[in-house]
């Protein structure tokens, strides 16, 4: 018990990490040999309370998050002041395009997600093209939507590996909190409870 409470704060401290040391994993991200990857939702919660993050990626992280519904409301708006009551049936779409553009969705919706991203890019060149400017108005409102889910995680990953990079006992934190995995070029795969090698999965007892 006293071993699994234990923290690491160095990486010859933890258990099956697939470097001996903090500078051997420095030395493989930096030559591109392997790359890290953290988990998203831990990254965004650290970006937005400015852990291991500067005050500028807290604010993107915090608009980004608020962009979505600055979006939705923009697109009422827009229908109100248009007199374009019809657009307001269309309030359900924004809010299926909200989950569907998350980054989790991808593994959930993968077909379907896809299918509905094509939708959304072909609706907005058709309405740009034969002047429609209530399709026009719904598609940017998802466009910004989709780009405000796929941004705001990506800075907060980015982040969060970079910071990971700087800082062992980070490093070691995200390792045993099993938020972090190690992918080598070759589809090598490490976590803290099990690893993917020469495409075998090997769960640690």
């Amino acid at each position: 018990m006293e071993k699994e409470s234990k923290k690491a704060t160095k990486v010859e401290e933890l258990e099956f990490f697939p470097f001996k040391d903090f500078k051997e994993f420095r030395k493989a991200y930096f030559e591109g040999i392997m790359q890290p990857g953290v988990d998203r939702g831990i990254a965004l919660n650290w970006a937005q309370g400015g852990i291991y993050a500067s005050n500028f990626l807290r604010i993107q992280a915090m608009f980004l998050a608020f962009l979505p519904f600055i979006a939705a409301i923009s697109f009422v708006i827009y229908a109100i002041v248009s007199k374009s009551w019809l657009l307001l049936f269309a309030l359900p779409v924004l809010l299926i395009g909200f989950f569907l553009f998350h980054p989790s969705a991808a593994m959930v919706f993968g077909f379907i997600r896809s299918i509905f991203m094509f939708l959304t890019f072909a609706g907005f060149v058709w309405a740009l093209l034969t002047g429609k400017p209530g399709l026009l108005a719904l598609t940017i409102a998802l466009l910004v939507i989709w780009y405000a889910q796929k941004t705001i995680y990506n800075k907060a990953v980015s982040s969060l590996i970079i910071a990971a990079a700087e800082h062992e006992d980070l490093l070691c934190l995200l390792w045993q909190g099993k938020a972090l995995n190690i992918r080598f070029y070759n589809g090598d795969t490490y976590w803290s409870d099990w690893k993917i090698e020469n495409g075998q999965s090997i769960h640690y007892e």
